[in-house]
């Protein structure tokens, strides 16, 4: 099926895309698209804009002080290609990002994409609940962070606001 009509918007900044997902209630976040795209092609999500975030530096894998930071625009490929993901604590979790989707998620598909669908078949958001890990979200009003724990609320419910955008996964270790 073809996807219904939408006005498609690459943001240039972050602050561009923030403020274009509060000024439109029914704007969607894309990134790789491995999770909007199919709901769009049945026509379950029907966002009026597309806020393209794929341009923007929110990707990459650091070790700060006692937690591990991911960008949510890094995608598995760059997140099993990290030499922060051999760390014995994230054993699961390595585990769990080598083994996700075929060639074409693991090149497109992004960890915080996965996070912000919240599909109940994933393995990433289990394995990152074992491990304590919260998101970094940021809005127009500012960021917040959120425990994953208390971010999921459901099969594909999760408590991101529609003006906010994940900007980062933090993992303890």
């Amino acid at each position: 099926m073809i996807p219904a009509p939408a006005t498609y918007l690459r943001a240039a900044s972050l602050d561009e895309a923030l403020a274009a997902l509060a000024a439109d209630p029914e704007a969607k976040v894309l990134a790789g698209g491995h999770s909007l795209l199919p709901v769009m092609k049945l026509r379950i999500a029907r966002p009026s804009l597309l806020v393209d975030i794929g341009g923007l530096d929110l990707a990459g894998v650091s070790s700060v002080g006692e937690a591990l930071r991911i960008g949510a625009l890094t995608t598995w490929d760059e997140l099993t290609r990290s030499a922060e993901l051999e760390r014995p604590a994230l054993g699961a979790f390595a585990d769990c990002a080598h083994a996700i989707g075929d060639l074409q998620v693991r090149n497109r598909g992004t960890i915080g994409g996965s996070l912000a669908h919240a599909d109940p078949s994933a393995d990433a958001p289990a394995a990152l609940l074992a491990l304590g890990a919260e998101l970094e979200l940021r809005s127009p009003r500012g960021s917040r962070t959120v425990p994953l724990a208390e971010f999921l609320r459901g099969p594909f419910t999760t408590a991101l606001e529609l003006d906010e955008i994940v900007t980062e996964i933090i993992v303890p270790h």
